[in-house]
């Protein structure tokens, strides 16, 4: 299907139009029907099942109803499918047709054999399967790594009734809560690897189905404790991966004791295995939007991340705008490389002026922009001194001829209007008040109004 993460689901998945042509379907789907033709896209769905479109009609309507607590599907027998009964569970999407997830309901115990015809089923297997349906079309929409962490516990936790859930995701060195809520983090004793974090490491999902199991993957720090003291006493964790990758787990927490049936685990390892595609792709994009948003050399943000930022601005802000003297002997005498490490060196003095509710940005070459918030003159003066003195101490990594210094303009409106200014204004402002700094010699700021 056009979404790539669909074709890990595992069930079959076809996107159905309402006169119910299959528009699109899963490798799953087409493999299990592949005798219909060498294509299904664009063949009637009840043709492929080989009923009636009128009993598939049926069988799609009752398969949508339902909650998120109790959802509804369908059976059908199907001559297309070798007479093996099929559970069915469908989700409306956003484009006007539906999604069907097909399973072979065969496989349950629990399937009444006598059953040919659509009518809605309370096994737990159908109702999982319209869970995972419904959880692969909310993280298909998911925008953001926390959105999707969200969705995941929420999921699971629907899936398995749990009393809570929980998402840890690998970032950088640390090993954090992304989403749902831990009922161990109070009791959780000091020095002891993150809850999920030995999941991570062995590899596989655990399941723990008494608090004094737990102590066979944590020895040592009192865990089956620590269950007892946070009222979990069964505990279902997977690892989320993604093409051998580690990037963190989904666990499932239950205040009383909770055995796990045999679809437990392939059902888990589902849910994560699809969480897994949608967190690289997800991680991914917001690389991407911060690198177009975030100077590669300096890691502030760009230019055009500036400008939006200033666009929130507060009228009585002030901008103030930088250039390096000296900065160009040191590129055109030791190379490019270093004036790449000069200006991660300035950008690093810069972030330690400013205040936490300022912006500073590299505004391009050997330019530095910053928005100093809510201030007056005299303490946006300050803040310009206390730039140019920490840009002018000496730079180690410099031989001691070049001595790199800045000239600084700062621009505030005067006006009095009570209106956010386009940002071209005062910047324009500021850099002229820092040519004119730069004309009495640099190493110096200069402070001019907008009037």
């Amino acid at each position: 299907m056009r979404d790539p993460v669909a074709h890990f689901a595992p069930f079959g998945l076809v996107e159905l139009s309402d006169t119910g042509i299959i528009v699109d379907a899963n490798d799953l789907f087409s493999r299990w029907f592949f005798l219909f033709g060498p294509t299904i896209v664009g063949s009637r769905l009840a043709d492929v099942f080989g009923i009636e479109q009128s009993e598939l009609a049926e069988a799609l309507r009752q398969a949508s109803g339902g909650s998120d607590l109790i959802p509804a599907t369908a059976v059908l027998r199907p001559a297309g499918a070798g007479a093996r009964p099929l559970i069915l569970a469908a989700t409306r999407l956003e484009n006007g047709n539906n999604a069907v997830a097909v399973v072979d309901a065969s496989r349950n115990s629990d399937f009444e054999p006598g059953l040919d015809r659509p009518e809605l089923t309370p096994l737990g297997e159908s109702e999982r399967l319209q869970l995972l349906l419904s959880a692969s079309v909310r993280f298909a929409n998911s925008a953001t790594s926390t959105e999707m962490a969200d969705v995941l516990a929420d999921a699971a936790r629907k899936s398995f009734r749990a009393d809570w859930a929980t998402v840890h995701l690998v970032d950088g060195d640390d090993f954090v809560l992304a989403g749902g809520h831990n009922p161990l983090a109070v009791k959780w004793p000091a020095g002891a690897a993150p809850t999920g974090a030995r999941t991570m490491q062995l590899g596989r999902i655990l399941l723990i189905t008494d608090p004094a199991e737990a102590e066979e993957y944590l020895p040592g720090v009192g865990i089956s404790g620590v269950f007892a003291d946070s009222g979990v006493h069964s505990v279902l964790v997977a690892p989320i991966t993604d093409h051998d990758v580690s990037l963190g787990t989904v666990a499932c927490y239950f205040a009383k004791r909770r055995t796990f049936d045999n679809q437990a685990e392939p059902f888990i390892r589902a849910l994560a295995l699809q969480a897994g595609q949608v967190f690289t792709r997800l991680r991914l994009e917001e690389q991407l939007r911060r690198s177009t948003m975030l100077d590669d050399i300096t890691g502030l943000p760009n230019r055009r991340l500036f400008e939006r930022q200033f666009a929130d601005a507060s009228p009585s802000s002030a901008i103030l705008f930088l250039d390096l003297d000296g900065f160009k002997a040191v590129n055109d005498e030791l190379g490019h490389a270093m004036g790449d490490r000069l200006l991660e060196l300035v950008a690093e003095r810069l972030r330690g002026v400013f205040r936490h509710t300022d912006s500073v940005a590299r505004y391009g070459g050997d330019e530095f922009v910053a928005i100093i918030e809510d201030t007056s003159t005299d303490n946006a003066m300050k803040v310009a001194e206390r730039a140019r003195a920490a840009i002018a101490e000496t730079f180690p990594e410099l031989p001691d001829h070049h001595r790199v210094t800045a000239s600084i303009g700062v621009a505030l409106d005067a006006t009095g209007g009570g209106t956010v200014l386009p940002v071209q204004r005062l910047v324009r402002l500021a850099d002229h008040a820092m040519y004119t700094a730069k004309g009495r010699g640099g190493n110096q700021a200069v402070f001019e109004y907008l009037r």
